[in-house]
């Protein structure tokens, strides 16, 4: 097969011949030539039903035509001018009207976007330590794993976050308002409410992260829905329309510091680049007339099959996650009592039936505009049954 044959020749040049862990499954992972609209297709040819969808940032599908034809308009214009652009303004100001903050600084990832966010809310509070949810996902730096300066509570667990804040020795509270990294765990009523107002008694900046839920459920981030004001937020994936593209933004109190504003370091050569910028503009101009309503329909329809396994599923409007347990999900603990390994085996035979959803237990099913009613029916519906048989060892 071509794929085992790329695989051969590309793990002599990267770590498990892939360039982010998340593509790695055993024996080898089937290498992908292209897309459009709700499929994929791999280099034999097969076309799979794509659940997966790059991994969060195609809500409008592969391929849309007319993100493709902006992009094309203005490679040919210069891709990397080294200087701000018209159309960075142009996205700046829909954006910031949609996210409702006051200002915003363009990254490449979202791995940047949290670190500055972080970076700043320390430097804004001169404090030092950093406080997060277990299993949240805030890309790879250091301020996402665990240490002296880094420290982790439970997920939906408010107390447990109030009682470390009190202690005033936190500069920056960063969190997902619905984990996605862990696979999906929606807030609990109340929770971001309690946790927005932990972090203004002790005065620990909040930092919400929406890398993933930013402009999913409708034309907004997730925290507008609960009526949250942080005081900053991270936005990727959605709003890159499918190229690198991220952003950390809040309130001017805390954005003026950066530089050449403040004093705080921060550059990019590639940050705003207008290859994504346009692509990302297209993306929002697009999404701000989709009716998302269509998107919460598939996303219950999907459920509902899911659901009939027997089995937890945990979800948010166009994200769900199948857990092998029949207790409910809450937190990263819950999810660490799960059989993790028949998750893996589901992924095998989904594949082998054309259906591509995440190889990983704690990663997170997509589902986008490109997707029909009819074939999220079907697909969730033989997912639902394979697990009911994994479940039951049959």
């Amino acid at each position: 097969m071509r794929s085992r044959y790329l695989y051969e020749r590309a793990v002599k040049i990267y770590p498990k011949g892939v360039n982010s862990p998340v593509r790695y499954y055993v024996p080898y992972p089937v290498f992908m030539k292209r897309g459009k609209g709700g499929e994929i297709e791999d280099v034999e040819g097969n076309k799979y039903k794509d659940f997966v969808l790059a991994y969060g940032p195609l809500i409008l599908g592969h391929s849309y035509p007319s993100v493709v034809e902006k992009v094309r308009e203005r490679v040919q214009e210069g891709s990397l001018l080294g200087a701000p652009t018209e159309e960075e303004v142009e996205f700046g100001e829909i954006f910031r009207k949609a996210a409702g903050v006051d200002m915003m600084r363009l990254v490449n990832s979202g791995t940047e976007a949290t670190m500055h966010a972080i970076r700043l809310a320390l430097h804004y509070s001169r404090r030092k330590k950093v406080l997060k949810m277990k299993g949240g996902y805030h890309g790879t730096h250091p301020y996402n794993f665990p240490s002296d300066l880094v420290q982790e509570v439970e997920f939906n667990d408010a107390d447990a976050a109030r009682d470390k804040l009190s202690s005033r020795e936190f500069g920056a509270l960063i969190l997902e308002p619905v984990m996605g990294n862990t696979g999906v765990i929606p807030p609990e009523e109340g929770y971001l409410e309690e946790i927005e107002d932990a972090s203004r008694r002790y005065g620990t900046p909040l930092i919400v992260d929406e890398v993933i839920t930013g402009f999913r459920e409708g034309f907004h981030p997730y925290y507008a829905k609960r009526g949250i004001e942080p005081d900053l937020a991270t936005f990727g994936k959605i709003v890159g329309g499918g190229f690198p593209l991220a952003i950390y933004c809040g309130k001017e109190e805390l954005m003026r510091n950066v530089r050449p504003q403040g004093d705080l370091p921060q550059a990019g050569t590639y940050s705003g680049n207008p290859v994504s910028v346009v692509a990302g503009l297209e993306t929002l101009n697009i999404l701000s007339r989709m009716d998302y309503g269509k998107l919460a329909r598939i996303t219950e329809i999907a459920v509902k099959e899911l659901s009939s396994s027997g089995l937890s599923v945990n979800y948010a409007t166009g994200m769900l996650s199948l857990f092998f347990t029949e207790k409910k999900v809450r937190n990263h603990g819950d999810v660490a009592a799960t059989r993790k390994e028949l998750y893996f085996r589901l992924f095998r035979s989904a594949l082998e039936h054309h259906i591509y959803i995440p190889p990983s237990f704690d990663e997170t099913m997509f589902l986008s505009f490109a997707h029909s009613e009819d074939e999220v029916r079907e697909s969730f519906s033989f997912l639902a049954e394979e697990g009911r048989k994994l479940w039951r060892g049959i």
